[in-house]
C-alpha cells in the first residue's frame, strides 16, 4: 500500500467521523416522540446538514392528558440513545425553547415560548361547589322521601 493510498483512506475516515459529528438525524429505530402540534412543527422544521430530512414519520402515541410537554420532562433523556438526544436538542433551539410554565390566578396553566408563542393551555380544574353524602338509597341525605 502506497503512502498516497493510506492518506486517501485516512481522509475518507476523517470525513466520515466529521459527518457523524454533524449529523442531527433521528435514529431509524427511534422516531421522534412528541405530541403537541408546536413540538411536531419544531422537529419537522429542522433539517440535517448532511442528510436533509431527519426522519420518516413520528412515533405512534397513545392519547394521554399532557401535563408537561414531552421534551420538557427530563426523564426521556435516560430512555433514548445519545443520537436521539442530540436530534431532540437540535429540534428545540435555545432562542425559543424551553417553554415557560405560567399558572394563572384562576388555576389555568399555559406554556409560552421565549418568542411569546403559546403552545399549550390547560383549563383550571372544575370547582366543587357543594358536597352532599348519599344515603343508602342514592339520594342526598337532606331530601324528603
Amino acid at each position: 500500500m502506497t503512502l498516497k493510498n493510506r492518506l486517501s483512506k485516512l481522509e475518507k475516515t476523517k470525513r466520515g467521523i466529521t459527518a457523524e459529528a454533524e449529523c442531527i438525524c433521528f435514529p431509524p429505530e427511534e422516531p421522534p416522540r412528541v405530541e403537541l402540534r408546536a413540538e411536531k412543527e419544531a422537529v419537522a422544521a429542522v433539517s440535517c446538514p448532511i442528510h436533509g430530512k431527519r426522519f420518516k414519520h413520528f412515533a405512534d402515541t397513545v392519547y394521554r392528558a399532557i401535563r408537561v410537554p414531552t421534551h420538557l420532562a427530563p426523564h426521556w433523556r435516560t430512555c433514548h440513545s445519545p443520537q436521539y438526544v442530540k436530534a431532540m436538542d437540535a429540534s428545540f433551539p435555545p432562542d425559543r425553547w424551553p417553554a415557560t410554565k405560567i399558572v394563572e390566578p384562576d388555576g389555568a396553566v399555559r406554556f409560552v415560548l421565549k418568542d411569546g408563542t403559546e403552545i399549550q393551555r390547560m383549563a383550571p380544574p372544575p370547582e366543587i361547589l357543594k358536597y352532599e353524602p348519599l344515603t343508602d338509597w342514592g339520594r342526598p341525605s337532606g331530601t324528603v322521601q
